[in-house]
């Protein structure tokens, strides 16, 4: 399901709301007594509610990927630890900023809340009454005829395995098929009509279904996207799309469920909805379709002229030295080739590494490169300019502090001056 995973999470709150076991409004402290930011103050602030609305004021990248473990007590502790450094972007209620965290946060309250594992609570409650026998958290070969998760590497489709962290099951992690959601579609159709079901409360699912926040034209409740016609939300990993609109005020909705990550994916969605609303409807073309982006094939070229520049730095040398027409020797450097060949050159080569395997790691969220399994051919195309730029940076290093000079037909002198 990828994030539509968040839409069972919410209900598992509410439903938690709903048995008096969880207040809304009530600080995700009182909860867990660990939560704390760089700003306790502030962070003091946040409420249940605020971490189903993305209003909470946690940043966009933060997420629980890199989070061991299934103990609760174990998960906490590493989370605390990452959200010690964490200053909030906004004031708790203020500003709309999607991040997984919040959820991944909410996962952690059911559990203490309930005294049972988050797939355990889901089964018992939402799954099992409302028979969908084929939705939750699945291992290794424990559900037979599973999907296996694409993606598109250098614009070849790929079968791509990810294992996904316990701690990020609340945000991300549940695994559904189609005939599940028919069955999650109807419930929400009967609900929106006033039906009694097992599940939940029809005030409640409703208040989930009104928008609390918003953010230009689309609003934001418990976890959904809502339009003024459709309430929907959208998911995906790095070898799944997965798309669930419903038309509450209409007696249909539609799930599209795909085990491969591509853009096109949500615009065969939007046509299946135009078609039910009788709109006209896109026209696809192989522009849609996944292909090596910019950002990448610039990547390619520059590693490529890296490539063709270390060539010509060296192969020329190294043919004159087999063939013995020149002798070489070590320069003895002087200040301004140390300057430059050496700080100046090294001092570019930390800065385009860090920038790399530190920088780009923090601003996606993730703790390494490596981890970055959103972008497998930036990821690649990064590694390889890295490998690149390190060689010519190297090179640079060596090139001037090499002197040619002449040599007798029969004998290359190496000599150190």
């Amino acid at each position: 399901m990828g994030s539509i995973s968040k839409v069972f999470t919410s209900l598992a709150i509410m439903q938690l709301r709903d048995k008096g076991l969880i207040e809304l409004n009530t600080p995700v402290r009182q909860y867990l007594p660990w939560f704390s930011t760089k700003n306790s103050t502030l962070s003091d602030q946040i409420t249940v509610l605020h971490l189903l609305n993305h209003t909470s004021g946690l940043p966009g990248r933060l997420n629980v990927h890199d989070i061991d473990g299934f103990d609760p007590d174990h998960i906490a502790k590493q989370i605390n630890r990452k959200l010690l450094d964490v200053q909030l972007i906004a004031d708790p209620g203020e500003s709309y900023e999607y991040t997984n965290m919040n959820y991944d946060l909410l996962e952690l309250i059911i559990e203490k809340m309930t005294g049972t594992t988050y797939p355990t609570y889901l089964k018992e409650n939402i799954f099992l009454p409302l028979e969908m026998n084929r939705s939750g958290v699945f291992e290794g070969n424990e559900l037979p005829n599973t999907a296996t998760g694409h993606r598109y590497i250098w614009g070849e489709l790929t079968p791509f395995n990810e294992s996904l962290s316990y701690a990020t099951l609340g945000s991300a992690g549940l695994s559904t098929n189609a005939e599940d959601f028919g069955k999650y579609i109807s419930f929400l159709i009967r609900d929106s009509q006033g039906m009694d079901n097992p599940v939940l409360e029809t005030d409640s699912l409703k208040e989930m279904h009104s928008a609390s926040a918003y953010d230009n034209s689309m609003g934001f409740g418990y976890g959904w996207d809502i339009t003024s016609r459709t309430i929907e939300k959208k998911g995906g990993l790095p070898g799944f799309a997965a798309n669930l609109i419903i038309f509450p005020t209409k007696s249909y909705g539609f799930a599209l469920l795909s085990n491969s990550k591509q853009d096109v994916t949500d615009q065969i969605n939007f046509n299946i909805s135009r078609i039910l609303e009788g709109d006209t409807v896109r026209v696809l073309s192989n522009d849609d379709f996944p292909k090596v982006s910019r950002v990448n094939m610039i990547l390619l070229v520059i590693s490529g002229l890296l490539a063709i520049i270390v060539l010509l730095l060296w192969v020329t040398t190294l043919v004159q030295m087999i063939r013995r027409k020149h002798s070489y020797s070590l320069r003895r450097p002087d200040l301004m080739r140390i300057l430059v060949c050496w700080v100046l050159n090294g001092m570019l080569l930390i800065a385009v590494l860090a920038y790399i395997y530190l920088i780009i790691p923090f601003q996606s969220g993730v703790p390494s490169l490596y981890q970055l399994t959103t972008a497998p051919d930036t990821v690649r195309g990064l590694t390889l300019l890295g490998c690149m730029y390190t060689i010519f940076s190297i090179s640079l290093g060596i090139q001037p502090f090499i002197h040619k000079g002449r040599s007798d037909k029969n004998e290359t002198v190496m000599v150190l001056k």
